[in-house]
């Protein structure tokens, strides 16, 4: 379009143009107003928009009439509701005459006006030409919301230098992220987040209002590292959880909303990046390039552009390796206090009295070395039709898939006889150990479907109806082979026998152990190492989630609004675990399978706990091989105390129904609601019944259930146009972790040491009242200052408690290490969320202009109670997995060619897990920053070129323990990441 207004335009403008008000000055146009109009036809929407607005606004284009206009309510400024009306609709405002707002619709085509002209008849124009972009305006969204929210665009998560929405979604205020809880893998990749301090066990995750199916033992929330941001419109954080969503949100929910084909258009997306990571390539494996590339494509179409499809795709495959140091064990037990006087390394006291005047000895330095392959790759489709304006369907559907290739080789000392102390309480020496070397090939493959249908139907102007269903099913299939060699095997009991040539001297240095073995020349020699076992984990979990709701809501006039609703939600969870243990069957045996000199890799790796010795690694395929081709030389052991316990089904109905209410001016906002929560649940598991020293596992079918009725009540004042305040009072509620409900209890038995984690049937739900208060200013468009501070009072929450004792297997007492979860007496949580940003500095001069900044901090202080193993209570100053602080900062620039961002995160120390037999044997998750880079020129309007760097610093991740957290539990490098690539948007 070379004019504003063209000769063809001008008899359509006549025809249709819809008044309202007076004249319209461009100061009456950005005047704050409270709007209050439904999801109409374009041609009723800008009547009712006019009438509210005091403005004269047109329609350029009666073959536009039925497109329908976006539903617009709340307070704020005519610029601003005139943008929320059209986003979308492929619309937009054409130029602004006077007192005259004419509409019409931007193709690629159209090009900016001159500043004035006169050859259409219809005199001077002002060039003001306004694009409605397809993108959410997250700034916004935050602003008109009813709760608490916080969000991420699709363009933000394009543009953040971030693998997934799991990593993006820590630019947001009060979320922390967490990699990997599972301590026999490595800590390389990103899971899961926590919002404000509570993590996935008290969050729901959702696609498109429907909850994603999770198959994991530990918690119920999925894990977002299957997600890829290239499918997402918006993700979302809700921090208040009102009547209409379910109450399983202690913390908040996340919701995944996926693109719409009517806001993009006909558009497509995609990018294609290589890389590396500077520690692939340092245990075993070569080094291995980095690959990522994602795409979305949206298509409109139709007669009257009432179909539309949004198709995304995405394959990652990363490779990464990195040598850990684990003097702490997985469940602590890696450290014992001494008396001065020397003790039996056998017979520690690790009393937290003993702890204040002991020495702390290290009794398992540990060396892991991984080498990691992971693959991810989805495909996602969505169809949807709007046929009118009181009328849409949609269905969604997706597959997730991801492949983890860990390989895990391990050095671990042990040792017995007695301490002496040395020079100073950092350093002393043991009479006595056992060495041993070992490999772990543990591959891993979740997959996720995922399918919902909406439908929204309009009866008339001011009632709707809202229709959704959904199914999910989630497994993860995981195997765990382990094989090891120990120095002084008696092979006929296969029993260690402890050897002072594997006795060492020891120093601390910064909590972390150095040993020093009596005798390097043996521990160097491999054919001093005999087999001792190879064991075949299996695990297994099946999830399926399939849930209904239906929604009404009535808009009463005068600002009255009734909501009401009913949902229900069916999952079925089903766990197993397989193990088979083989060892030599004697002696003769294990000299004919031969030592581990026979089947060592060709690399050997740098010790890091004892320097000095070799850091033998072993060829796993051989070593499988002498086994497999020898099944005679060996001999089973019975494992059915593991695996019989570790299988249960679960069965759980939730059935609830919502009533909210509210009213609105243009000065405050008030809306309150109930919901009953009514749920069911079905668990069936094997329990072991001992009699006359045999045991016999029954399956057994146990119910139970509990009901709720949580209030919610939510206020928003608008202090002036561009202030808000906002409280909130809501009950939520979190269900037990289905490990938990399931009460599966799983052994794993290292020769020395048997851990067993177990559920509790027992449990009762966690619940919390959650107080809320926030202030926010919306000083322009695309700047924010908020502040917000909240305290959750949270009753039976949910800890697993470590504590230690002995337990009878294979006819021998060995000690044991046992997790399981129990209810604390009462937890709480306070917090601080503090919030700015802006887009563009446009009232600087010259390029300064295009910077943008944005900063958030929060700051978290938890507590619960905690019942020891003597019965006595505690307090723990946090919750599981809180930091104590949270920070992020970004700096940005973006011109019509370049952008470019340095963003930073830090978190705060975290609680990892408690004791309950000692204070001093909590582990805590120390504070840890991470620099992220990104650039990108775009050389063409369909070409940019990309680069990444992640980790700049190459910042890992330690865990501490210890009286005074002076003692490393876990410390895990984390590499750096460089990626560069292409990014393809082709104008359709």
């Amino acid at each position: 379009m070379s004019r504003l207004i063209s000769r063809r335009y001008f008899f359509p403008v006549l025809a249709t143009t819809c008044l309202a008000g007076g004249g319209l000055t461009q100061g009456a146009y950005a005047h704050a107003v409270f709007f209050n109009i439904g999801r109409m036809p374009i041609s009723r929407a800008i009547v009712a928009y006019g009438n509210q607005a005091n403005a004269r606004i047109v329609l350029a284009d009666p073959a536009q009439q039925g497109i329908a206009g976006n539903a617009v309510r709340g307070s704020m400024d005519s610029v601003m509701a005139l943008d929320q009306l059209l986003s979308g609709t492929g619309l937009a405002v054409l130029s602004r005459r006077g007192d005259v707002i004419v509409v019409g619709r931007m193709t690629s085509a159209t090009h900016p006006a001159p500043r004035s002209s006169k050859k259409n008849g219809v005199g001077a124009l002002k060039a003001e030409s306004v694009m409605v972009h397809a993108r959410r305006d997250t700034v916004s969204t935050k602003r008109y919301a009813a709760q608490i929210v916080d969000t991420l665009s699709a363009e933000q998560m394009r543009t953040a230098p971030d693998l997934t929405v799991v990593e993006a979604a820590r630019r947001i205020v009060g979320i922390s992220v967490m990699p990997s809880t599972d301590d026999n893998r490595s800590d390389n990749n990103i899971e899961n987040i926590t919002i404000r301090g509570l993590n996935n066990s008290y969050n729901l995750i959702t696609i498109d209002g429907a909850q994603l199916a999770s198959a994991n033992n530990t918690y119920r929330g999925a894990r977002l590292d299957l997600i890829p941001s290239s499918m997402l419109g918006e993700l979302q954080v809700l921090k208040t959880i009102d009547a209409y969503n379910d109450p399983q949100g202690i913390g908040g929910q996340v919701n995944m909303v996926t693109k719409n084909a009517f806001d993009y258009g006909n558009s497509f997306d995609t990018q294609l990046l290589g890389g590396w990571n500077n520690l692939a390539g340092s245990v075993v494996q070569p080094s291995h390039e980095n690959w990522r590339v994602d795409g979305a494509l949206t298509r409109v179409f139709g007669k009257h552009k009432e179909f539309g499809f949004v198709l995304s795709g995405n394959y990652q495959e990363l490779h990464s390796a990195t040598h850990a140091i684990l003097p702490g064990d997985s469940t602590g037990d890696g450290w014992n206090y001494y008396a001065a006087s020397g003790t039996s390394v056998g017979s520690p006291t690790n009393t937290d009295a003993q702890a204040a005047t002991g020495s702390a000895v290290p009794v398992r330095s540990q060396d892991y070395a991984f080498d990691d392959a992971y693959r991810r790759y989805s495909l996602t489709g969505k169809f949807q039709y709007r046929p009118s304006h009181r009328f849409d369907l949609s269905v969604f559907g997706g597959y997730f898939h991801t492949f983890d290739q860990e390989t895990r080789n391990e050095a671990l000392s042990m040792p017995s006889g007695t301490w002496t102390q040395g020079d100073t309480p950092n350093t002393g020496s043991v009479t006595q150990g056992q060495y041993q070397f070992g490999i772990t090939q543990q591959p891993e493959t979740q997959r996720t479907w995922f399918v919902n249908g909406k439908i929204h139907y309009d009866i008339n102007d001011h009632m709707h109806l809202n229709f959704l269903a959904s199914d999910s099913i989630a497994w993860d299939d995981s195997y765990r082979t382990m094989i090891k060699y120990n120095t002084g095997m008696n092979e006929n009991t296969n029993k260690t026998t402890y050897q002072t040539n594997y006795g060492y001297s020891y120093s601390v240095d910064n909590g972390a152990p150095v040993i020093s073995l009596n005798d390097l020349t043996s521990a160097n020699n491999p054919d001093n190492y005999n087999p001792r076992y190879w064991r075949f984990y299996g695990f297994h979990v099946k999830n399926n989630v399939r849930f209904l709701r239906g929604d009404w809501r009535w808009e009463a006039g005068r600002g009255f609004w009734m909501n009401a609703g009913v949902t229900q939600t069916m999952t079925h969870v089903t766990n197993s675990e397989t193990y088979t243990q083989w060892i030599p069957k004697d002696a003769v045996a294990a000299a004919e399978i031969g030592n581990m000199d026979q089947v060592l890799a060709s690399k050997t790796l740098t010790m890091e706990s004892a320097p000095g010795l070799k850091y033998f690694t072993l060829d796993y395929q051989q070593a499988l091989n002498r086994l497999l081709n020898n099944k005679s030389l060996f001999k089973t052991t019975n494992t059915l105390s593991t695996t019989k316990p570790a299988y249960y089904r679960l069965q759980e109905s939730i059935t609830a129904a919502y009533f909210q209410t509210g009213w609105h001016n243009r000065f405050v906002s008030l809306q309150g609601g109930f919901r009953w929560d009514h749920t069911r649940a079905s668990i069936g598991n094997f329990d072991g019944i001992t009699q006359d020293s045999a045991t016999d596992y029954v399956f057994q079918t146990r119910g139970s259930g509990y009901d709720y009725l949580l209030p919610s009540v939510l206020a928003t004042f608008n202090v002036t146009p561009t202030m808000k305040l906002r409280a909130a009072f809501t009950e939520t509620v979190g269900r037990p972790n289905y490990g938990n409900y399931g009460a599966a209890t799983s052994t794993t038995f290292d020769g020395a040491t048997v851990n067993i984690s177990q559920g509790n049937p027992n449990l009762k739900p966690r619940h919390a009242w959650n107080y809320d208060l926030s202030y926010e200013w919306y000083p322009q468009k695309d700047t924010i200052l908020s502040v917000g501070l909240f305290y959750k009072d949270i009753h039976d929450e949910i800890y697993t408690r470590t504590s230690y004792g002995s337990v009878m297997m294979d006819g021998a007492s060995y000690a044991a290490v046992i997790s399981e979860p129990l209810n604390a007496q009462g937890a709480g949580l306070r917090g601080v969320e503090m919030q700015i940003a802006r887009q563009r500095f446009g009232f600087l001069p010259g390029i300064l202009k295009n910077f943008g900044v944005s900063f958030n901090a929060t700051f978290l202080q938890g507590f619960y109670e905690e019942t020891m193993d003597d019965g006595s209570q505690r307090r723990v100053n946090g919750l599981s997995n809180q930091p104590s602080h949270i920070y992020n900062a970004s700096l940005f620039y973006a011109d019509k060619r370049l952008e470019a961002r340095v963003a930073y995160n830090r978190i705060g120390k975290s609680l990892y897990s408690t004791s309950g037999t000692a204070r001093w044997q909590d582990m805590w998750l120390q504070e840890r920053g991470q620099l992220d880079l990104q650039a990108s020129y775009r050389f063409f309007k369909w070409l940019s070129a990309t680069g990444q760097v992640q980790n700049l610093t190459g910042e890992g991740y330690v865990t501490r323990m210890g009286p005074r957290e002076n003692l490393i539990q876990d410390r895990h490098p984390a590499g750096r990441s460089v990626w560069l690539g292409l990014r393809f948007q082709p104008d359709f």
